[in-house]
């Protein structure tokens, strides 16, 4: 069993603190902030299986999307919107595969 300091440690501790924290920050913050947080949230799951195991490309890729296009929120709203429409047909793409 994992002590409760090496799981305070790990990656995945991590971004349990960050999916709490986000969620009470939505409640103040403006609503477009909280589909930025779950798409930070997933290009930090996929950080997680890239460092414990060999990921594919595709799933690579969405990670990529993500950083490259998250924060398009906070200076154009349409512009992030139209992003999370690619990002939601990219996993649908690789679910139909």
């Amino acid at each position: 069993m994992t002590s409760l300091e090496d799981l305070l440690k790990s990656d995945q501790f991590k971004l349990l603190s960050f999916l709490i924290t986000s969620a009470r920050g939505c409640v103040d913050e403006p609503a477009l902030y909280g589909p930025l947080r779950l798409v930070d949230a997933a290009a930090r799951l996929i950080r997680i299986w890239e460092k414990e195991d060999e990921v594919p490309a595709e799933i690579v890729r969405l990670r990529v999307l993500i950083e490259e296009k998250e924060y398009s929120v906070m200076y154009n709203e349409e512009e992030f919107i139209s992003f999370l429409n690619e990002l939601s047909k990219e996993i649908a793409k690789l679910i139909k595969e």
